[in-house]
């Protein structure tokens, strides 16, 4: 059986709802019992197989805090606000990515942002 493929438009809101839920540190359980669907329902929701109804991204943006037009940041066109396309930590969905930029974001001493910047490039030369 093959896998099903969301429309690029529900795949890109899936994605913003997987980064907002990160974001908060809550888990697809956590979003799924505050829903009142299961956490299999936001894992589809996540991956766009299932599109998401208007009355369903109304409750998750009350849950996360953003207005609704937040979760089609990702969309481009005229789907996405000038802000959005300027925020990148808006396109990760990697928890460990948002914890890394959150973290470097928070540092103050310009000195040391380019001190942690210049150690990643390093790591990464030494990977390959």
């Amino acid at each position: 059986m093959r896998a099903r493929t969301g429309n690029p438009v529900d795949v890109a809101v899936g994605a913003r709802i997987r980064n907002l839920r990160l974001r908060n540190k809550l888990s697809q359980e956590e979003v799924g019992r505050r829903l009142k669907i299961s956490f299999q329902q936001v894992q589809k929701y996540e991956k766009g197989t299932n599109r998401v109804g208007a009355s369903r991204l109304s409750e998750l943006a009350k849950i996360f805090g953003v207005s609704v037009d937040a979760f089609f940041s990702e969309v481009g066109g005229s789907g996405a606000t000038k802000e959005a396309q300027r925020r990148p930590i808006d396109r990760l969905t990697d928890r460990h990515t948002i914890r890394l930029v959150e973290a470097y974001e928070a540092l103050t001493d310009p000195k040391l942002k380019v001190a942690i910047v210049e150690l990643a490039e390093q790591m990464a030369r030494c990977q390959g």
